[in-house]
Parts: C-alpha cells; sequence; structure tokens
C-alpha cells in the first residue's frame, strides 16, 4: 500500500483490479484493511494500478507511519459471529438487524463508540413502534472507534453489510436516522417532508426544554438530503428520510427523550 494523494481521502482505498477481485470487492463496497494486525473499515475504488493506494489520513487511521507498507484486505467488514458484549470488550465491528412490521426502519451506521448512544436509540424506537431497526456499532480498546469503524452514511454499500442487503428492497415509508456530532445543536435533516421534520422539530423542542437548541438542518453538506445517504434510499420514493445529527448531550442525557419525542410523531401520523 502507498500513499497517494490520488485518493480524496481518509475513507477511501484504491485497490488494483486483480487484488480487489482476489478479495471479492469491487467499486463502492467496503473492506477491512489490516496493518501490523489492526483494522480499519475502507470504501473501494477499483483501479489498473500496480499497487493499492490510501491518503495520508488513510494511514494515519491504520496506524503506519511510512508512506509505503503492507496490509491484508478481508472482505468481511462486519464480524459475524461475535455478540455485542464481547465486541465491545475486544474492539469489534458488529451488524444488528431488528424486525418490524410498521412501514418505519430506524438506523444507527455508526453506533457502539463511533458516534455513542445512537444505537441504543434504534432499540428504543424499534421497541416503540413495532419498527424494523438496523445499526452498526464499533469498538476499540482506549478509543479511536471512531477512526477505525466509521464509513460515511453517502457510503455504505449493502453489499457489505448482510443485515442491511437484506433489507434494502423493502421500501420503507419513513426511515429515522440516529447520527451524532460535534455542534452544540440538534439538527433535523434529509429527504423527508418539511411538515414532518418541523413537526419533529416542534416535539424535540418541547420535550428537551432548551437544554441545548434544536433546528431544521440548512448546510448542505450536512443536511442529510444525498440520494445516496442510506437513510434516503431505504425509502420507498427516495424522499421519507429524516436524520439526526445529535450533540453528546442529546445522545445520554436525552437519549430516550429525543428518541419518544420522534416516535410521538410518528405514532400520531400511524395511528
Amino acid at each position: 500500500m502507498t500513499v497517494s494523494d490520488a485518493v480524496v481521502d481518509g475513507g477511501m482505498c484504491r485497490l488494483p483490479r486483480d487484488a480487489a477481485a482476489a478479495v471479492g470487492v469491487t467499486d463502492g463496497q467496503q473492506v477491512r484493511l489490516r496493518y501490523d494486525g489492526d483494522p480499519a473499515v475502507f470504501t473501494v475504488a477499483v483501479h489498473d494500478d500496480e499497487a493499492g493506494a490510501v491518503s495520508a489520513a488513510g494511514r494515519d487511521r491504520l496506524g503506519a507511519t511510512t508512506d509505503r507498507f503492507r496490509v491484508d484486505a478481508d472482505p468481511n467488514v462486519v464480524h459475524p459471529t461475535l455478540d455485542r458484549e464481547t465486541a465491545a470488550e475486544t474492539g469489534e465491528f458488529v451488524e444488528r438487524l431488528i424486525d418490524g412490521d410498521s412501514g418505519i426502519v430506524a438506523l444507527a451506521p455508526h453506533g457502539g463508540y463511533i458516534e455513542h448512544g445512537t444505537d441504543r436509540q434504534v432499540t428504543r424506537l424499534s421497541s416503540r413502534l413495532g419498527a424494523t431497526g438496523w445499526y452498526c456499532a464499533g469498538w476499540w480498546p482506549g478509543g479511536g472507534a471512531y477512526r477505525r469503524w466509521h464509513v460515511t452514511s453517502t457510503r455504505i454499500d449493502p453489499r457489505s453489510f448482510p443485515e442491511l442487503e437484506g433489507i434494502e428492497d423493502v421500501g420503507f415509508d419513513t426511515t429515522v436516522g440516529f447520527h451524532g456530532w460535534r455542534n452544540d445543536y440538534l439538527g433535523i435533516g434529509g429527504t423527508a417532508s418539511l411538515e414532518l421534520r418541523t413537526a419533529i422539530r416542534d416535539e424535540l423542542e418541547a420535550a428537551v426544554d432548551g437544554a441545548f437548541a434544536v433546528r431544521l438542518a440548512t448546510d448542505p453538506a450536512r443536511n442529510g438530503t444525498a440520494t445516496d445517504n442510506v437513510v434516503n434510499w431505504l425509502t420507498d420514493a427516495g424522499t421519507g428520510g429524516v436524520q439526526l445529527e445529535q450533540p453528546l448531550v442529546a445522545r445520554t442525557e436525552y437519549r430516550d427523550a429525543v428518541v419518544d419525542a420522534v416516535a410521538d410523531v410518528l405514532a400520531r401520523r400511524i395511528a
């Protein structure tokens, strides 16, 4: 593996065509790369050069210290057998699906300690509404789960996540994605109607009673409206996604209150 300016960011890797075929991945899929035994997940771009490549940030994610180094590649992005408790203890990455039948799916691609608390929010919303739930959860000893396991929502490929692949063609009415960010307010984005997002905003404002601001997301880079965002493409028409970007306080002290406010709004709509 080499460090190359041709790789656009730290979440991508370039694999030679033959190497990608040998591993069993192709363009857009995720792959687990290991350097010195330690893994990180990357999104694949297949190319015709002889050597694989990552950016300098990608090298840092792997913990390498030189511009040329050897990695092992594994198409099994999520661990196929570990229970959640063992994964947390050993620093692993797992995927879970909760069955539901309400036409609603709750998502947390970055649970565990990647974006802390979001997978627990999926579990609660699924329980409240009988909704389908899908989440990934990752940990790493001493911290660094985000660096090892984070995959941007617009790049998540169901071919790399077996449980997600099983629901990709369901065509849900509404998807709620729980995320975390470093801003001090909660932002509500996605392709769902302005009316629904506004109703959720108003319910959340009442529920958190001024503990933090709640706003409709307006930043084009963070408003969750991309068609290739998993929160949108899982819906039937691509227009039913609600993305919640939450500060840490919302995912810890107000975690259940946030979920219950969203659930109350959706429950009124499906009653």
